[in-house]
């Protein structure tokens, strides 16, 4: 299922999820430096835009010459102490190439998480330069807003990283797209919805901060909207997870990347839903996210919350709602079951590519 809206772009100028898909996850991140040399690898040949309906098998034969290079684990950023790698994935050939910056999901082997890689593979094949760093340093657990900043200043070095050095690789920083799948995907939101930087990240490889990007594609995020793990942030610090959550949800804010291009993916069944329970209970979980009930609101015009239940398929279509009212160009797409990239490979790349062109 497809909807679309495109409406006039904002004049001026996440959901945190944690949680992923496959055989790779985990619940810590071991981040070590280990230097290695550019490898070369292969890919599948260029795929058509993307729909709904196509998968990893419908995809063309592998060529047999390499189609892109990986030069792996450089260090972008130190958080108490432990060095956060980063992948760097490189079409054969002349650019200049859009970047990409793929977040993974929670997964104990961060950058190298499968549901991340394949995509970056596949993008690099079809003239994308990807990046792809580790970004939680350690156990992530219990999530608080300490951690929570923590992530925000990663996010953004990642991204201004990659746009420092994207020239080296034949990439082309001002055509810039945030990709994130699961966890990741509420990394991406993260950094959607930062204000502008003006002073670089503590700990960061490069004093520069991120430029404006021209898309986002979001992932299956697990999200703050239901995710049980961020329950003791809320416990801990009501008031202020609150309004970080608001400001998260409330793409109309959003004022760093004007004219970017959004692009939402959810799978049905694809993470467990969440009973809501009795809205009248004000000690729940749902009315502590809700505080002024604009949530609810929003997913009883979606016709999305009669069920008692919050699902990955109501965080994507409140947050398409959210991002068409606040006058941004948005798609959202539905899938069959299956929290995972692997059988979507192509039509991810479609997306990242359709929102690097724009």
């Amino acid at each position: 299922m497809r909807r679309t809206a495109f409406a006039a772009v904002l004049a001026f100028g996440l959901l945190a999820g944690a949680c992923s898909g496959g055989s790779d996850t985990g619940d810590t991140i071991a981040a070590a430096l280990t230097t290695s040399p550019a490898v070369t690898a292969t890919a599948a040949a260029p795929v058509a835009e993307p729909t709904p309906t196509e998968s990893v098998a419908d995809v063309s034969p592998v060529p047999e010459d390499p189609v892109f290079t990986e030069t792996s684990d450089l260090v972008y950023r130190t958080v108490d102490g432990v060095e956060l790698l980063i992948d760097v994935f490189t079409p054969v050939g002349d650019g200049p190439w859009p970047v990409v910056v793929s977040f993974h999901g929670l997964a104990s082997n961060g950058k190298d998480f499968t549901d991340t890689t394949v995509v970056a593979e596949e993008a690099a094949a079809n003239d994308m330069v990807v990046f792809t760093p580790t970004w939680i340093a350690g156990n992530p657990f219990p999530i608080t807003i300490d951690t929570i900043e923590t992530w925000d200043d990663t996010v953004s070095c990642a991204v201004a990283f990659a746009q420092q050095h994207a020239a080296e690789y034949g990439g082309d920083a001002t055509r810039t797209v945030v990709d994130g799948f699961s966890a990741g995907a509420g990394a991406t939101l993260l950094f959607a919805s930062l204000e502008p930087r003006t002073d670089p990240v503590v700990g960061c490889e490069t004093d520069a901060v991120p430029t404006p990007v021209v898309g986002f594609v979001f992932g299956e995020v697990e999200s703050w909207l239901y995710s049980e793990n961020f329950d003791g942030a809320f416990d801990a610090d009501l008031e202020a997870t609150q309004a970080r959550l608001a400001s998260l949800i409330g793409p109309a804010s959003w004022s760093a990347n004007p004219g970017a291009e959004y692009f939402i993916w959810v799978a049905a069944d694809g993470t467990s839903p969440r009973a809501v329970g009795d809205s009248a209970d004000e000690s729940g979980w749902f009315e502590a996210r809700d505080p002024d009930g604009s949530i609810q609101a929003d997913l009883e015009s979606l016709d999305q919350f009669a069920d008692g239940v919050v699902t990955a398929i109501d965080a994507g279509q409140l947050l398409e709602f959210r991002l068409a009212a606040a006058g941004l160009a948005v798609t959202l797409d539905e899938y069959p079951g299956g929290h995972t990239t692997r059988d979507k490979v192509s039509a991810i790349v479609g997306y990242l590519r359709a929102a690097a062109d724009r």
